[in-house]
């Protein structure tokens, strides 16, 4: 399933002095170590300009919800999924995230409040 994620990766570009093509996106379960779950795909970038970048993410395979790490590396191959290889530029962003699966832990109330009324006198 596709998730858009909107990023700020346009940016990173200033820092380096290679250009780059695509972008490398890793996702790691915080819970776990580093052989813990993971995601490593080349992005597919839906719009970009100076202030945001809108990607697509194939988040299919991932089974947990809760935490995740990620890393986005600028890179000039559209197949590389190793953040060591020679094709890779730098690294352009990283954060943590949340993924769930849309379950609602809470119902929210239905209540009205009155307008507060203020009296001077």
């Amino acid at each position: 399933m596709n998730q858009s994620l909107y990023l700020t990766l346009d940016e990173a570009r200033q820092y380096f002095p290679t250009e780059f093509t695509d972008y490398l996106f890793i996702l790691r379960h915080e819970e776990n170590s580093i052989a813990g779950v993971f995601l490593a795909e080349v992005l597919t970038v839906v719009q970009e300009n100076q202030r945001i970048t809108h990607v697509l993410v194939d988040t299919t395979t991932l089974v947990l919800t809760g935490r995740y790490r990620y890393y986005v590396y600028g890179q000039n191959s559209d197949v590389n999924l190793d953040p060591e290889d020679a094709s890779v530029v730098g690294l352009c962003e990283q954060g943590l995230c949340q993924l769930s699966d849309g379950t609602s832990f809470y119902t929210v109330p239905d209540i009205n409040i009155n307008d507060d009324v203020v009296f001077n006198g």
